[in-house]
């Protein structure tokens, strides 16, 4: 145990006392005992004004008496541990001679307890005090005193937490400075980055909201209704559309207008006359080409005359049934 600094107590497992908070420069704290007071201060001599007692500087603590005040013990600034609570304590010696026996002198113990439900000062409360007997008598004063101030602290461990913090925030700078400084090297030196572009700074990216996908929570929303007639058409249209793979556009279109397709449309009107398959290709044939047939006249599918001049006045052929639309 060490004391380096007065009225305190410094454990070796760094627990730590400090009554100096209770040293009054003001007033004196009182122990009422029925009709008795007891006068006390901590650490220095009592402010109250003493009558008819020996060396009135030294004096800790006193009690009024007939024949004078009466001294309960010398300052004391030292504190000691209490061996049975481990508390702090503060023993007052060399007080004025006792009553019954002038060869010894008064003392008193003061023990410290730590209470931190009580925030202010507190004061001493007589416990025990010898001889028993008439209260005129005492010489021996056993005092406890209630105070947050008494509770102990713990420098050493705090000092060793402090410098945790210090030395987790000391690492972090230093990884955070090594990160920053690193990646702006290799941005500036390797990517050949300037200005901002070669620090590492983080980048934030919002969502784009336009108006229309901004709805109104309190607005219902109404089913969806089939429509009907010419609406409008995506202006795609047929873009996504696709042929087939190996597709001909020519066998395609020849397909759509084959020769089957106009014997099977004369065998159905029922107008024409069945002929050979060979005189019908070519008549279809003279047809397409816009050409008469040999000896200057062809016949159609349908039965119609196709060119020549036996015609009937205008002396213009017939178109065939397609010849229209090859022409066009």
């Amino acid at each position: 145990m060490s004391s380096d600094n007065p009225c305190t107590l410094t454990l070796p497992d760094g627990t730590h006392y400090d009554l100096s908070p209770l040293s009054s420069s003001s007033a004196d704290y009182v122990s009422q005992v029925g009709d008795v007071s007891y006068k006390l201060n901590v650490c220095r001599a009592v402010v109250s004004e003493l009558w008819k007692i020996d060396d009135p500087e030294n004096v800790g603590g006193f009690v009024s008496r007939t024949g004078g005040d009466f001294s309960l013990g010398q300052v004391n600034s030292t504190l000691l541990l209490s061996p049975s609570t481990n508390e702090p304590m503060m023993y007052l010696s060399n007080g004025s001679p006792c009553p019954l026996d002038s060869q010894s002198a008064a003392s008193t113990a003061i023990r410290f307890i730590c209470s931190p439900s009580d925030f202010h000062a507190g004061k001493p409360v007589l416990v025990a005090a010898l001889p028993p007997g008439d209260p005129a008598n005492y010489c021996q004063f056993f005092f406890e005193w209630s105070t947050h101030v008494a509770c102990p602290t713990n420098p050493k461990a705090e000092m060793q937490k402090a410098h945790y913090y210090i030395a987790f925030f000391a690492i972090f700078l230093i990884a955070f400075l090594t990160w920053f400084f690193g990646h702006t090297l290799y941005n500036r030196f390797y990517l050949k980055r300037r200005g901002l572009a070669q620090f590492p700074l983080p980048s934030f990216t919002f969502p784009k909201l336009s108006a229309g996908s901004i709805r109104n929570p309190f607005t219902r929303a109404e089913p969806s209704r089939p429509r009907f007639g010419f609406g409008r058409r995506s202006r795609a249209g047929y873009a996504n559309v696709r042929a087939d793979e190996g597709y001909d556009e020519e066998d395609g279109f020849a397909g759509r207008f084959s020769l089957e397709d106009d014997e099977d449309a004369e065998d159905l009107t029922g107008e024409g006359v069945q002929v050979g398959a060979n005189a019908a290709l070519g008549e279809e044939t003279d047809a397409w080409r816009g050409a008469a047939a040999p000896g200057g006249m062809g016949r159609a599918t349908n039965g119609t005359t196709v060119g020549g001049g036996g015609g009937h006045g205008s002396g213009k052929p017939k178109l065939g049934a397609h010849q229209g639309l090859v022409d066009i």
